[in-house]
């Protein structure tokens, strides 16, 4: 005879059980309800942008090796190839608004693209150029990061300032130029690895306040110089960017932080001529070519330059091209080249320093004038080139500088005229650097400079537009 007791217990305890295993049973429904990755998806890499514009052919390969035809709108991923063929053109917009644009017969790995929206510090990028002309506009990823940007080519690793600039590469020499902003270039070595991020230590610093000039590196061995621009790798930032279509423009401002932005600051030469492109000009050739050369002096010029024969030791100025009438202040670069290191420069003059000059800035206080040692102006109409009279010498009528060593500040306030009596005024000021450069810029024109090491002498050459041409002059000036 069964005991009811007993067998209410067994009931009472296999309750929970029964339960439980409808539970169970429930969770397992809902799990396969939900539907399962495939193998493709879970291996799919991250989006990394999207193709905005393509002209010709452009194409894509994937690391499975995988390639396909881009059209706008695709989207482009981390770990892609992007080829571009002879006549092709491609734009990219990245996660973070940055942009690319890849010129033809171009080679770009996107090695690694990550945009963390919540820290943006954490995020990082790194391409590869193996071949051919990028133009990289920077997004808020390295605008809050730059030193976690990086983008190689076969024998440099270039870092960023937050910026807008233009590299085109071999598999020995690369050339790169900046439209606003800097970049920091070094040698691939082994100090310098291509799987790092950000600038390599003792990188070679080239920023827009350098005016219209390249860095050139050469493989090998590894030789860096400044070239005149090269406008075919790095047009005027208002031209379309060879396809038609206009990049969006930089809305980073000039980074002027960095102590050696705006010179050659490894002690390395300044020597030879750019090799840029095809049809490329020598600096030889652009002597032979200027017009200026074969100009005379105007006779209705008021009176001769400003000159005082003894200039500054510190300094030398060079010219690119052929020497202007009524030059007396520059040099032929090709002969001057090993007399220090550049400093700043526009598509006309650049100077040098001595080693020395590039050094922390000394007096550390105190607020001086500076008295014109030497200058000159000499007045670029618009038009062609190949114009009769195009450049002429002008008139500097006055001149002066202030230097305020303790707050790190210069203002200078300059006049100048032309042989057609049109005047025009610059009066601009800004900061100085440790490294004793300053520069500035508004909309009358721009200048910029150097202070010697002792800080007794300085050298400055400037830019003033109006409506039928361009004042530039080059300037050494000593302390009172």
């Amino acid at each position: 005879m069964n005991n009811p007791i007993k067998v209410s217990c067994f009931k009472a305890l296999d309750a929970p059980k029964r339960q439980w295993r409808g539970i169970t049973a429930a969770i397992l429904l809902v799990l396969f309800a939900v539907p399962q990755l495939s193998a493709n998806e879970q291996n799919q890499p991250d989006i990394a942008g999207q193709v905005t514009l393509v002209i010709g052919q452009a194409v894509a390969h994937n690391q499975k090796g995988e390639q396909h035809v881009l059209k706008r709108g695709d989207s482009v991923y981390v770990a892609d190839r992007i080829e571009t063929a002879a006549g092709g053109h491609v734009h990219l917009r990245f996660i973070d608004d940055g942009t690319v644009s890849l010129r033809p017969n171009s080679r770009l790995s996107i090695e690694l693209y990550r945009y963390d929206r919540v820290h943006p510090n954490n995020s990082a990028i790194r391409f590869n150029l193996e071949t051919g002309v990028i133009r990289s506009i920077s997004g808020k990823a390295t605008e809050a990061a730059h030193d976690r940007f990086r983008l190689n080519t076969p024998i440099t690793a270039i870092g960023v300032l937050g910026t807008d600039f233009v590299v085109r590469a071999e598999s020995e020499k690369m050339w790169a130029g900046v439209y606003s902003g800097a970049i920091a270039i070094a040698p691939l070595n082994a100090q310098c690895s291509a799987n790092g991020l950000g600038a390599c230590a003792g990188a070679t610093h080239l920023s827009e306040t350098m005016g219209s000039v390249m860095l050139e590196f050469s493989g090998g061995r590894i030789r860096e110089k400044i070239i005149p621009r090269d406008r075919e790798i790095l047009p005027e930032a208002n031209q379309s960017d060879g396809n038609g279509e206009k990049l969006s423009q930089s809305t980073t401002p000039s980074i002027q932080a960095e102590s050696r932005t705006v010179s050659i600051d490894k002690g390395g030469k300044s020597d030879g001529a750019s090799t840029a492109t095809s049809g490329r000009m020598t600096v030889a050739e652009m002597k032979a070519t200027d017009v200026a050369t074969q100009l005379d002096m105007p006779k209705q010029n008021k009176q001769p330059p400003i000159v005082i024969p003894t200039p500054p030791a510190s300094f030398t100025w060079a010219r690119w091209g052929g020497q202007w009438t009524g030059d007396t202040m520059s040099q032929p670069y090709a002969e001057v080249r090993d007399a220090g290191k550049v400093t700043v420069g526009n598509k006309y003059f650049v100077l040098f320093s001595t080693p020395s000059a590039l050094s922390e800035l000394e007096p550390r206080s105190g607020a001086y004038d500076f008295k014109l040692s030497q200058g000159q102006v000499h007045f670029v109409s618009n038009g062609p080139d190949w114009q009769k009279d195009k450049t002429t010498l002008a008139n500097l009528d006055a001149a002066t500088l202030h230097i305020d060593f303790a707050q790190r500040q210069f203002a200078t306030d300059l006049t100048m005229s032309n042989f057609k009596n049109e005047s025009a005024n610059l009066n601009i000021s800004g900061a100085i650097r440790d490294n004793g450069i300053f520069t500035a810029k508004n909309a009358a024109g721009q200048v910029a400079g150097a202070l010697s090491t002792e800080g007794e002498h300085a050298g400055m050459f400037f830019e003033r537009e109006i409506q039928s041409g361009t004042f530039h002059g080059i300037t050494d000036w000593i302390k009172h």
